[in-house]
């Protein structure tokens, strides 16, 4: 490659710009390899949200919304859980 002990001037800048190319080159190609697996993964969550079947959830009688709203705010807090995440069929008093 080089035959003396030290690079002339023009010699050290075109090294340096190889490595700075090879250097961009890899960012450019993991930059895009996180688009992709980004766009994988919103496709998957769309189909998931698609195919997801959502039940209103039945009125308990002599229960307010506002109780039955705090009730559940409470469990999702519990259970670390969005509210779109439980799915409530009843709601009684144990005795």
């Amino acid at each position: 490659m080089w035959t003396s002990t030290s690079m002339t001037i023009p010699e050290s800048l075109i090294v340096s710009l190889m490595g700075l190319s090879v250097v961009m080159a890899t960012l450019i190609c993991l930059a895009l390899v996180v688009l992709a697996f980004s766009r994988v993964m919103e496709s998957r969550n769309a189909v998931a949200d698609r195919s997801a079947v959502s039940r209103p959830a039945p009125e308990p009688p002599g229960i307010s919304d506002e109780v039955c709203t705090m009730i559940l705010a409470v469990i999702c807090e519990e259970l670390h859980a969005a509210p779109e995440e439980i799915n409530v069929t009843s709601i009684r008093e144990l005795k």
